[in-house]
């Protein structure tokens, strides 16, 4: 998957510093782009929070970790994380925090005139050193959502698809309303800190214009996931899925592979890397399995929120390469993070979602539209609904179909070395 030597070369060799900020999720992608710019001769570091730095460590890149592993282990905990309505709230409030200590760290780094940012949206630390010490940055977008223009009205909670049928000026006061909101949580502390920083011209449009990179904007999703609209940031560019998880470096375990082998696919159920609340979740997609006569394999770090007595033929395990192994189970019950969904997209497997807040709802939608998915809103995510639902969706003829379908497209992406130009800016 990573590019060797003397497969691309770009320009010249520089410093690519890698600045990603959030779970797993978030993390892989921009792994997945550093060893595009180390297989092509760069200099390459990683400054992440130390909650996570122990993955580009893994994946064998120089790490700077900043911060306390207990700052981000608070975040994880707080059950607020996954509501609809205040995830975003908590996420505003760190956000800046965590730039504060990241920009001393970025600049420390910083090779004058042969230097190249590539951060992920949220890293607001890298859009502040960009900005102030005029170095070149690439901002790398995951998700169609957090584009929030009125042409595609993204699904920012589970019962706003009406949203997308809206009339225009109805979606252009709903997502002005949203970004006023951005703003009066955003926009003070942001500035301050833009201010110690010698930035005194204040911002507005935080999460509208601001945290883009002016330089250039990686979507990294194909186009038949969500085309790229006219209300985008011009500087945005769509490329295709990533799929990177540290399966190089964390392949399947003799165990994993033996209960695979064991007996006919089983569906995967996987709340994500960093829900740590995820109990009733598991314990329901594991009953409506054994409902159903099916085996289920659970993936989650977090084993204290397993339940306690699995069903004869079920496990759990605390790491799952999801590209290795999506493609041998029957289907996959999982949050909707969109790295999840890719891969789901990749292995050509049906879905099962339960999407809570962030990006989920829309991702939902996308498959949903695509044809390989069914969603349990929490409400409902009951055993008797996660059973009959993977029933429909194993059982049926057009889902299957559906699926090879778009396993064909993602093997059709864009080619790793044509993203890897995408990354020559400055």
């Amino acid at each position: 998957m990573m590019m060797g030597n003397g497969e691309h070369a770009m320009a010249e060799a520089r410093r690519y510093i890698f600045v990603p900020l959030g779970s797993a999720g978030d993390v892989n992608p921009l792994l997945w782009l550093a060893g595009l710019a180390r297989g092509a001769g760069h200099d390459v570091v990683c400054i992440t929070h130390a909650g996570v730095e122990d993955l580009p460590k893994m994946a064998g890149f120089r790490t700077v970790g900043v911060g306390a592993a207990e700052d981000a282990d608070r975040v994880i905990r707080n059950p607020d994380l996954w509501h609809p309505d205040r995830a975003f709230e908590l996420l505003a409030g760190q956000l800046p925090l965590w730039a504060r200590v990241m920009v001393p760290a970025i600049r420390d780094e910083v090779v004058p005139g042969r230097t190249v940012l590539v951060a992920g949206g949220l890293a607001f630390g890298a859009r502040i050193v960009a900005e102030a010490d005029r170095v070149p940055l690439v901002t790398v977008q995951l998700q169609p959502s957090v584009f929030m223009g009125v042409d595609d009205a993204p699904i920012l909670r589970s019962g706003l698809g009406w949203l997308k049928r809206a009339p225009l000026w109805m979606r252009r006061v709903f997502f002005g309303l949203v970004h006023w909101r951005v703003d009066q949580l955003m926009a003070g502390p942001v500035n301050a800190m833009r201010r110690s920083f010698g930035l005194q011209k204040p911002i507005r449009g935080v999460m509208r214009d601001w945290w883009m990179s002016p330089d250039r904007v990686l979507a990294m999703f194909p186009e038949w996931f969500a085309p790229l609209h006219g209300d985008w940031p011009a500087q945005a560019v769509l490329t295709r899925f990533p799929l990177y998880d540290l399966g190089d470096a964390r392949p399947v375990g003799k165990e994993l592979e033996a209960f695979l082998g064991a007996g006919e696919p089983p569906v995967l159920v996987t709340p994500g890397s960093a829900n740590v609340h995820a109990r009733e979740f598991l314990a329901e997609a594991v009953e409506g399995c054994r409902r159903i006569g099916r085996r289920a394999l659970l993936a989650t770090g977090h084993a204290g929120q397993v339940p306690g007595r699995l069903p004869a033929g079920s496990a759990h395990f605390e790491y799952a390469p999801f590209g290795q192994v999506f493609g041998l189970c029957a289907a996959v019950v999982h949050h909707g993070g969109r790295g999840t969904c890719s891969q789901g997209l990749s292995a050509g497997v049906p879905q099962l979602l339960m999407p809570m807040a962030h990006d989920q709802p829309d991702n939902a939608w996308r498959l949903e539209r695509l044809g390989v998915e069914a969603q349990l809103r929490p409400g409902r995510f009951r055993a008797a609904a996660v059973g009959e639902a993977l029933r429909r969706l194993i059982g049926s003829a057009d889902v299957a179909a559906a699926c090879q379908r778009l396993k064909g497209l993602v093997a059709r992406q864009m080619a790793p070395e044509e993203v890897a130009r995408l990354l020559e800016i400055g």
